[in-house]
């Protein structure tokens, strides 16, 4: 099975282009999208997080955020004037949880961010290197991962109506379905960084540098979510809560 974003991809190389895609502005666009999405978090968690207003903010970035992903993959052409809006609205939903944790557990979030950014540097490493290559079967395997996930979160989600929690939140069982959750986020970094050579191997279109760099910072949302979930059960676990 291929991945979604490379049969996109895929079609855009018989294009015609102009100006196409290339890496160096990929990566500042990836750079960008990460700085406002920080920028907004902070904004969030210092004016919204302990406000009236923090639970309605919480819901409205999170409904924006899945139109807005679902619009951008649905049409990448339109990825220049929508990611911005995504990372504005995706930061103040982080802000607001970070500040959740952070409250349990000072200064959870920067570990959380430190972590986040090593395992992409790392990934980054294993996937330039070549230590791991994205063949076919490895984009096989991660994406059938992700959807095991994706299908496990959505059950989950199902059964907590009915009073039903099928992920547990604390414990060893629980850590280790965090861990292997967190893993399949970062073993999709594999995927975004070879998207990104690919897309410019192929010459796709200028605004395929928006496209791939959302791919990226979508990724390393829920890189960060995860581990910041993975080290609240750790902490709560050895009781070093303040």
């Amino acid at each position: 099975m291929a991945n979604p974003a490379m049969k996109i991809i895929g079609k855009a190389s018989t294009e015609y282009v102009d100006s196409p895609a290339t890496l160096k502005g990929t990566i500042t666009k990836a750079f960008g999208l990460t700085l406002v999405t920080i920028a907004s978090a902070i904004a969030s968690g210092v004016f919204l997080a302990n406000s009236p207003a923090a639970y309605g903010v919480l819901i409205l970035g999170m409904i924006v955020g899945v139109v807005l992903t679902l619009v951008t993959c649905f049409k990448p052409h339109l990825a220049p004037m929508i990611t911005p809006g995504y990372a504005v609205f995706e930061g103040a939903v982080l802000g607001i949880i970070s500040a959740q944790f952070e409250r349990m557990y000072f200064g959870i979030s920067a570990i959380a961010v430190g972590i986040t950014l090593a395992t992409m540097i790392l990934m980054l490493v294993l996937w330039k290197t070549r230590i791991i290559k994205v063949t076919e079967t490895v984009r096989s395997v991660i994406i059938s991962m992700t959807g095991a996930v994706a299908i496990f979160y959505f059950v989950n989600i199902i059964a907590s109506l009915f009073g039903f929690h099928m992920m547990p939140t604390s414990g060893i069982f629980g850590i280790a379905i965090g861990f292997i959750i967190a893993g399949v986020a970062a073993f999709n970094l594999l995927l975004d960084f070879d998207n990104i050579e690919q897309a410019v191997a192929y010459g796709a279109p200028k605004y395929y540098e928006y496209f791939c760099a959302f791919g990226l910072l979508l990724t390393l949302v829920w890189l960060y979510i995860e581990i910041l979930r993975l080290l609240q059960m750790i902490m709560a676990m050895f009781g070093n809560d303040d």
